[in-house]
């Protein structure tokens, strides 16, 4: 009778496990213990994956999950490639676009088989699939460009609408220059080229002239078979031209410029405008709540064909699963991907935490921030111009366009000088492939 009892116990206690969550009970009774080793570049988001790191491992309990972040500024590349040579590999880690994808190619999982690829949007996972075989999970969709202080618009009498022209972004500067004491800011412009947020030039501001080309990504492929030059190209001279605006209406000193003194500057409206994306509305939120703002775009020239009034959008990142960790650890990478991809709490997470935009068709939740909101504004207006720079050769962000562009903030360079320092670099790294 005792053991019929027993018995019973048991049963009545995996039915009711079961009835909660299958995937708890199964894991629980028939997995060993896992350490699931994540190393991930986006600052921004640490307290919100550490939220949902408990929550995943309440209902993976075999699976302890430990999160290395590198970013901000830091080389997120240089220290995964120390990590991946000293025997120490995470078992999910962040790539790139194409670049990353054949960098990497010997640690990558193949993921084609995974629940959530079916959902995902058309295009977010271009840049990393290989041969028919999909080798990331887009992180989200981001967006970014010239985020402005819309009351400080209004009161400075400046249409955003009209900002649609490299000639009518000067005239906006100089109209917000000439009020700065009506509108309590310091400078015009929140921007950078050194510190912990020289990307925001280097990569970000470097990016436009390339998505502007009349064929992007034929112009890449005409780089890397030398048969076009960024000397002598009509958006490089654009770009300079847009650079020397930006320097002349931010900070005295862009080289001592960090990604905090960048959004906080503008959070606390010391400036009207921030050359950032919407991965800083939580920052920005931490500050000052509520802000009325929304993106403007990123124009080089006065001729519409270049698409001048569009905003940079595309996916930043895609989590990777590490081909060579143990089974286990690459079963347990593979749910916590698709907790985050197709769970009720991944989709908060996403969405309410991150306030990211959702790569994912099956997440339902309407982004309520108010660059998201821009973004998906412009989306389907048809106003967006790609990402290029994840297509150029590895190293040809850090150091290549990031040293570039510092030595023409400081006049080591000439406007000829830095463009042909870039082809120059371009062809050494396509040739050393």
């Amino acid at each position: 009778m005792k053991k019929l009892l027993s018995i019973t116990l048991v049963l009545s206690l995996i039915i009711s496990l079961a009835a909660c969550n299958q995937k708890v009970s199964e894991s629980t009774l028939e997995n060993e213990p896992v350490t699931l080793n994540i190393f991930q570049f986006k600052v921004e988001i640490v307290d919100q994956l550490d939220s949902l790191i408990a929550d995943f491992e309440v209902a993976y309990p075999y699976i302890n999950v430990v999160i290395d972040t590198v970013g901000g500024g830091q080389d997120y590349g240089g220290s995964l490639n120390k990590r991946m040579n000293s025997g120490n590999e995470p078992d999910i880690f962040n790539i790139g676009g194409p670049s990353e994808l054949a960098l990497w190619e010997d640690y990558l999982e193949p993921l084609t088989d995974q629940p959530w690829v079916n959902n995902a949007f058309d295009g977010t996972l271009d840049m990393v699939t290989r041969d028919g075989e999909v080798y990331g999970q887009p992180y989200n969709v981001e967006g970014y460009g010239l985020i402005y202080n819309i009351d400080m618009f209004e009161t400075a009498g400046i249409d955003p609408t009209s900002i649609t022209t490299l000639t009518a972004l000067k005239e906006a500067f100089a109209t917000l220059e000439s009020k700065k004491s009506e509108l309590g800011i310091d400078k015009v412009l929140s921007f950078s080229v050194g510190d912990s947020a020289w990307w925001t030039a280097a990569i970000h501001a470097f990016n436009v002239p390339f998505a502007r080309q009349e064929n992007p990504f034929d112009f890449i492929e005409a780089l890397n078979q030398g048969t076009a030059t960024i000397h002598g190209n009509d958006r490089f001279e654009g770009y300079l031209n847009l650079l020397d605006l930006y320097f002349e209406y931010s900070f005295d000193n862009l080289m001592t410029v960090s990604y905090d003194d960048q959004y906080s500057s503008f959070a606390l409206g010391k400036t009207a405008l921030l050359h950032q994306g919407n991965w800083t509305i939580n920052q920005i939120n931490d500050i000052e709540e509520n802000m009325n703002i929304a993106f403007l775009p990123v124009p080089l020239s006065d001729d519409p064909s270049w698409k001048n009034d569009t905003i940079m959008v595309g996916v930043p990142q895609f989590w990777a699963v590490n081909t060579n960790s143990a089974a286990g650890n690459k079963e347990a990478a593979k749910l916590f991907l698709d907790y985050m991809a197709s769970s009720e709490r991944g989709a908060q997470f996403i969405v309410n935490d991150c306030k990211f935009i959702p790569a994912f068709s099956n997440i339902t939740l309407k982004a309520n921030d108010p660059l998201s909101q821009s973004i998906q504004a412009y989306s389907q207006a048809g106003k967006t111009s790609p990402w290029v720079w994840m297509y150029t050769p590895n190293g040809y962000l850090d150091p290549t366009s990031k040293e570039g562009l510092q030595k023409y903030y400081l006049g080591e360079f000439s406007k000829d000088d830095y463009l042909k320092f870039l082809d120059t670099k371009y062809q050494e790294l396509v040739k050393a492939k």
